[in-house]
């Protein structure tokens, strides 16, 4: 017992040494460990990663990973006299019977057997494997930089029945389809097919045949729609317990019932307000809108294999996620979180609205600059200031927001965007980093349960991996 409490000690003293500096990801905090997992498990990953010169790594494209082999090394005196001040300062501070007891110093005997250090990508595949072992089924990544892709990694189970998941898979990527759709709208704004402003509230009534819609809706316009201030409720069980059976289903619903607040007025999320998006496009193209979104957004940036996909819809390379029966939430919404991809498809898009990489991008400064614009609550006037020993009044008027939605979009601070998506037996996210990096990762499984979670996740995967 008070030998395995002092590996322990041993062991955070010697991860600690090797820690790089934190990654800047949105939300990020490092709180996790990496290391032996404890399980003589296989696990099927596969892995392809470029180096500077675009040239291809040594990789062995899929190998099975159980516990690394361990290496015999003998501790130098400067490590043992670390972590014996290490001992001392936990004795002096007070901790339990078992701490109590371990010496002071520990003398070196005989050579100690270690796991070797794993640094670079390797390490960040590594922690990524923390996923799987608390539970999910399936996990890949994909990283840019300068616009190019880097690093893939899949790992883990495609299918229940034990079919490994290849890099190029697809999952289920949920709200992150809000970001498709919305660039597609703006493409159409664009294009002079439809305005910003526009009141489309009585179209989408009579298009889903709601004769006398909710007082409000003769209001509502793209922008109120493309920011989720409609006015819209979230209907979450609408959308998600087989209220109804469809995306128009919904909408009927949504624009009957009484709207929640004033369109324009306080952001409340709600995939409604993007599943009736996806019904405009239709509307005002006259052509479907999958294939809209193929033709507009997906086709010139190389994207080939991303679909709209039902609940128990899972073709060749669709990962699985479990799905209780009876739910049909993948045909409701639509436009708003139907879409499934894999991690490098997302990340191209994500990338597409980097202006400062190369590469096709999909929108003009303009509508560009309006996905990009954290819409606030109307303001409240500001308070004025008189300063002290005069007469004179100042009005101070807050800075803009840093952080918030913009259209299809959340923005994470400065330079950096992105969104999350969550769905049953589904987490997924993708950033683009103040730093220029660019990322996409995807899960099948129960954990971490929500999009948003991944962030320190993946933040502690750069953080072992280093200068990657």
């Amino acid at each position: 017992m008070r030998l395995s409490a002092l590996a322990v000690v041993v062991a955070v003293v010697v991860g600690a040494c090797g820690s790089a500096a934190d990654v800047p990801v949105p939300g990020a905090a490092p709180t996790s460990t990496i290391g032996d997992t404890g399980s003589d498990r296989a696990v099927f990953v596969e892995v392809r990663t470029t180096d500077d010169s675009d040239a291809p790594a040594t990789s062995p494209g899929r190998v099975e990973l159980g516990d690394p082999t361990p290496s015999t090394i003998s501790p130098t005196a400067d490590t043992v006299a670390s972590v014996s001040t290490v001992v001392s300062e936990i004795v002096e501070a007070g901790s339990d019977a078992v701490i109590d007891a371990l010496p002071t110093t520990i003398p070196v005997v005989a050579p100690v057997p270690v796991v070797p250090v794993v640094s670079g990508w390797p390490a960040f595949d590594q922690h990524l494997m923390t996923i799987l072992d608390d539970g999910s089924s399936a996990v890949s990544a994909t990283v840019l930089r300068n616009g190019e892709v880097v690093h893939e990694v899949a790992i883990g189970e495609r299918t229940s029945a034990g079919d490994p998941v290849e890099i190029g898979d697809r999952y289920r990527i949920a709200s992150i389809s809000k970001l498709i759709t919305s660039i597609t709208v703006l493409q159409l704004v664009e294009a002079g097919a439809i305005g910003i402003d526009d009141v489309v509230g009585p179209r989408l009534a009579a298009l889903v045949g709601v004769t006398s819609p909710s007082a409000g809706v003769e209001s509502i316009t793209v922008r109120h729609l493309l920011t989720h201030r409609s006015g819209i409720a979230q209907y979450e069980n609408l959308m998600f317990r087989r209220q109804v059976e469809s995306c128009a289903e919904a909408g009927a619903t949504g624009l009957s019932r009484g709207l929640e607040r004033a369109p324009g007025t306080t952001y409340r999320y709600s995939n409604l307000n993007f599943c009736l998006l996806g019904l405009l496009i239709e509307d005002v193209t006259g052509d479907d809108y999958e294939a809209v979104v193929d033709r507009e957004l997906l086709d010139p940036l190389g994207i080939d294999g991303m679909r709209l996909a039902s609940t128990f819809d899972v073709g060749d390379g669709d990962v699985e996620h479990d799905s209780d029966d009876g739910r049909n939430y993948m045909e409701v919404l639509d436009a708003a979180g139907s879409w499934i991809a894999s991690p490098t498809d997302i990340a191209r898009i994500t990338d597409s609205l980097d202006l400062t990489t190369p590469g096709w991008k999909p929108l003009g400064p303009a509508a560009h600059a309006e996905m990009m614009t954290i819409t606030v609550d109307p303001p409240v006037p500001p308070e004025p200031v008189t300063d002290p020993g005069t007469t004179t009044t100042t009005t101070i008027v807050p800075p803009p927001p840093t952080r918030g939605y913009g259209m299809g979009l959340m923005i994470f601070g400065s330079g950096s965007f992105g969104h999350t998506g969550t769905l049953e037996s589904t987490s997924a996210m993708t950033v683009r980093q103040p730093d220029g990096l660019t990322w996409a990762i995807t899960v099948s499984g129960d954990f971490p349960g929500s999009g948003r979670n991944l962030a320190p996740i993946v933040a502690e995967a750069f953080r072992y991996a280093g200068d990657v």
